[in-house]
């Protein structure tokens, strides 16, 4: 009898002195993923291949930021016919796009006859720290209601692929947000959490290995987000700065072209076209002169930097241009018949 109740004695210290298996950082995790998932949904349609002109189902995620919106990725519901959400709690509706915006890759679909049944609020992205927490909430591979947890890992920019179908898909993006939380195929479009429950970024995708194993997932800032939601809700399209021109890297022309006029870089970007009425051809831009036959007869004027600071490429001039709003006023330094110049462009809203 006294081996039995010391037995019962030691068995009992061991498990007052044993860890807890749920610590407060676990316990308040678990809270925010509880709260949140209510309000994330599984988008779903029909997608057709272009290639092979075969149909079938493909999904991604979103979530409700007021009664009847849904913020998801442009890219998402690219080319997608009978986009229906289901909800939380198993229930499907119909949805409709109410506007994309497709230079940060960002739509919004309304739905009607629900009531959400939880909304998320944007948080911000300009105070985050690498190394924080995030969690992120959506339908990888078609599994809805699922969390992932990591930290984020860095902010800037990627040279990761442009969109096959249409290369404007995230091109005013900038800098993104990276975090080792698993960001797979069905995630795009899902919130990505701090550990307030508020949205800093939406998922967007995965860099490296697809299924979310050795893969660094990426996420838009939600500043960027929050603003284009307001752009699209207030106008119906974004009103970020855009020069209203196409632009071509310099490294896609022959040197020896470049060496002729004065250039021995190739950073920069030279204008291609430019838009009637836009910004570039306000402002005097002068765009590339071709043949028919598309052979490149004389230079267009080339943009060596923005606001004072230096350019590589397109992308960064589309970005950078991409900060400013209506109405501002931009000095670009440009290279025109062998000489330095600079020239001033008014951003004008977007229709």
């Amino acid at each position: 009898m006294r081996s039995l109740v010391l037995l019962v004695w030691a068995l009992a210290l061991a498990l007052a002195q044993a860890p807890r298996l749920t610590t407060p950082e676990e316990v308040a995790r678990a809270e925010v993923i509880r709260r949140a998932l209510p309000a994330v949904v599984k988008v779903t349609g029909i997608l057709r291949d272009p290639q092979t002109g075969s149909e079938g189902p493909t999904n991604g995620s979103g979530f409700f930021y007021a009664p009847s919106r849904i913020v998801t990725n442009y890219h998402v519901i690219q080319d997608l016919r009978d986009i229906t959400v289901e909800l939380f709690d198993g229930r499907t509706f119909p949805a409709q796009v109410f506007a994309v915006d497709k230079g940060i890759d960002i739509a919004i679909l309304s739905v009607q006859g629900v009531t959400a049944p939880a909304l998320l609020s944007f948080g911000s992205s300009q105070n985050l720290q690498v190394g924080m927490g995030l969690i992120v909430i959506g339908s990888p591979f078609g599994q809805r209601n699922l969390a992932s947890y990591g930290i984020l890992a860095g902010i800037g920019p990627t040279a990761a692929e442009k969109n096959d179908l249409d290369p404007e898909v995230g091109s005013e993006i900038g800098d993104l947000l990276f975090t080792d939380a698993r960001i797979v195929q069905g995630n795009s479009g899902g919130p990505v959490l701090d550990l307030q429950g508020r949205v800093v970024g939406v998922a967007n995708a995965t860099l490296g290995d697809l299924s979310g194993v050795g893969g660094v997932g990426v996420a838009i800032p939600v500043d960027l987000v929050r603003q284009s939601v307001s752009d699209l809700e207030r106008f119906g399209v974004p009103q970020r700065g855009n020069l209203g021109a196409t632009l071509l890297d310099l490294d896609e022309l022959d040197p020896l072209l470049l060496g002729r006029v004065g250039l021995l870089s190739t950073r920069g970007a030279m204008i291609e076209k430019v838009q009637p009425g836009g910004p570039a051809a306000r402002a005097g831009l002068r765009p590339a002169q071709r043949d028919p036959r598309g052979k490149l007869v004389s230079l267009g004027d080339i943009i060596l930097a923005v606001g004072g600071r230096t350019v590589r490429n397109a992308s960064e001039v589309t970005q950078i241009i991409a900060r400013f709003r209506p109405g501002d006023r931009v000095n670009l330094t440009i290279w025109r018949n062998g000489r330095r110049m600079e020239v001033t462009v008014t951003m004008i809203a977007r229709r």
